[in-house]
């Protein structure tokens, strides 16, 4: 039975929020904040504050607008601005659990900003049936198209999955990797070594 009470407050996204992201600067994303209610494009160093839901990113705005494209239709801002509204509206529901997740990640996602590596979208979180709450983070590297999926558990209790690949060609990943860190480091040092490994996961140099 879930304690959590159901956010009421609706998150409306228009087509001027469309417009800002598309003009935003590179690896911008479109967030609601918890603690204004306000939806606004931000940088990628904004983007990881806790209090904030990832609504979609630039590269996700751009994957949205192929979708129409492909069903041979052109994507209005008016369109795209209806369909982020019911996604985030939808991802209310299990914001709760991505918000605890977003605290204890913030360590992470900050080293990881500093060498240029930045959220993609939007995180998401398992069902919760059994065990300990778990949640996947995309990462890319600015100016490349890999990206790197990481898996965690609350305070890295099990071991966390990175797993990197090509959007290309996602049948063959770059790497596969899993960290057990949990009860052998502090949380400092796992988030550090976590942010190491997914850096080298996605370094295309590496």
């Amino acid at each position: 039975m879930s304690t959590s009470m159901p956010y009421r407050t609706p998150i409306h996204i228009t087509p001027d929020h469309i417009a800002d992201l598309r003009e935003a600067a590179p690896s911008a994303c479109l967030t609601w904040d918890e603690d204004t209610g306000n939806v606004e494009a931000v940088l990628p160093r904004k983007a990881i504050v806790p209090t904030r839901m990832i609504i979609t990113s630039q590269r996700g705005l751009g994957e949205l607008t192929d979708l129409y494209t492909a069903e041979g239709r052109k994507a209005t801002d008016e369109d795209l601005a209806e369909d982020l509204t019911d996604i985030a509206t939808d991802w209310l529901t299990t914001w709760p659990e991505v918000r605890a997740m977003n605290l204890m990640c913030e360590d992470l996602r900050s080293h990881l900003a500093d060498w240029c590596v930045y959220l993609t979208q939007a995180p998401t979180v398992e069902p919760r049936t059994r065990g300990l709450p778990r949640m996947t983070d995309y990462y890319r590297l600015a100016d490349c198209d890999r990206i790197a999926e990481v898996t965690m558990t609350w305070a890295f209790q099990e071991p966390t999955r990175i797993l990197s690949h090509n959007p290309t060609d996602e049948a063959r990943p770059v790497a596969d990797l899993a960290l057990d860190t949990g009860g052998t480091l502090t949380y400092r040092a796992a988030s550090d070594l976590i942010a190491g490994t997914v850096w080298q996961a996605l370094d295309l140099n590496g």
